[in-house]
């Protein structure tokens, strides 16, 4: 991959910027596998397992969920009542043993964002799906630290633009001028409904 373009990308972008929101799953912590994992964990009963492939191009990237999977699959006779807690039951699991990790540079790069000396600090934030109190269990296990994090709690979640619109209300900065790093078609539908400044890396 040609980083040149990303990298003058970023630079104008940053420089343009005046506030700077980051997704977390997948963007900050290596956490879908174990997303994928715990759904799987939930679906056990009905004998349906969603695989890799299908996982990282509609639940991850497009956002589509266990609808969008019901749909695609012709499943019946699901409990989805049952699927979704014993769903959230298993990821709270990896996340209270520890074992959902941030991707290696993720807490060095929070500290230097939070750095006073940091000479291109901006307001920051996390914007995530996930629920707050996971997020933030997530960065103290990894030894990060904790800015502001709106997570998914009582807001319509992506590709829904509610998340980045209140988190960027509450860094006190206009969305436009808000850098968003994303990493899937949801993510980005939902930051540039709000109509945040978006970068992807692949």
């Amino acid at each position: 991959m040609n980083t040149k373009p990303v990298t003058s990308n970023l630079k104008c972008a940053w420089s343009t910027a005046n506030s700077v929101l980051f997704d977390f799953d997948g963007v900050l912590a290596d956490s879908e596998p174990f997303f994928r994992k715990s759904w799987n964990i939930a679906l056990e009963p009905w004998n349906h397992c969603i695989s890799k492939q299908d996982y990282w191009k509609y639940w991850s990237s497009l956002g589509e969920g266990l609808d969008g999977e019901i749909l695609r699959c012709g499943l019946e006779g699901l409990d989805i009542q049952r699927i979704r807690k014993r769903q959230k039951k298993a990821y709270e699991g990896f996340v209270n043993d520890g074992l959902v990790p941030l991707f290696q540079q993720t807490a060095r790069l929070l500290e230097i964002l939070s750095s006073k000396e940091f000479s291109f600090k901006r307001p920051y934030g996390i914007a995530s799906n996930t629920p707050f109190n996971l997020v933030r269990k997530i960065l103290i296990a990894g030894g990060a630290p904790v800015p502001l994090v709106v997570g998914g709690d009582r807001l319509r979640k992506k590709p829904s633009p509610d998340i980045f619109l209140r988190a960027s209300s509450i860094l006190g900065c206009n969305p436009s001028s808000t850098l968003v790093f994303e990493d899937s078609w949801k993510g980005i539908t939902a930051a540039e409904g709000g109509g945040s400044l978006v970068q992807q890396f692949q």
